[in-house]
């Protein structure tokens, strides 16, 4: 499906969160080995961004969870922010230790997530980018799908500003 999942790792304790199990399982529970997994984030509901869920909820014993404020694991707090627009229940997970926004699909290189499907609404994803164009310029962006990318240069593209 092309889905990015991401694993955030503590150095220091090897907790760790995993973000948008999208699919293929026997890809993603290999790299979990060694690392204690506290919970499973999701950036929304749909099924190119939840495909493994039940497979990595079973392998790890590891709660999901989405609708906090912020998410700490060993030295780790990720902020929640509420990016409705691709979806409803849209959200990013900011670092600001490490200036890294796990976007979904609000944003992606040169672009932003598709917003005629049921619950999108082009006017609250115009909302969601102006509250992520405020993040600092250097915050690298690792979207749901397709390759990194940074503010500034989301900026400079024009879709975020």
């Amino acid at each position: 499906m092309q889905t990015n999942c991401y694993v955030l790792v503590d150095d220091q304790t090897q907790e760790a969160v995993v973000i948008d199990p999208g699919d293929e399982a026997e890809k993603i529970l290999p790299e979990l080995n060694g690392l204690k997994i506290k919970m499973i984030l999701l950036t929304h509901g749909h099924y190119d961004h939840v495909g493994a869920l039940k497979e990595v909820l079973q392998a790890t014993s590891a709660p999901l969870r989405k609708e906090e404020d912020e998410i700490s694991f060993g030295s780790e707090t990720l902020a929640v922010i509420k990016t409705p627009g691709h979806t409803s229940d849209g959200v990013c997970f900011y670092s600001k230790k490490h200036n890294y926004l796990f976007a979904g699909d609000t944003l992606f290189y040169q672009t932003y997530g598709r917003t005629d499907l049921p619950t999108s609404s082009p006017r609250e994803m115009v909302l969601s980018l102006k509250r992520l164009a405020e993040l600092p310029n250097e915050t690298k962006v690792f979207p749901g799908h397709g390759w990194s990318t940074t503010i500034k240069q989301e900026k400079e593209f024009g879709t975020i500003g």
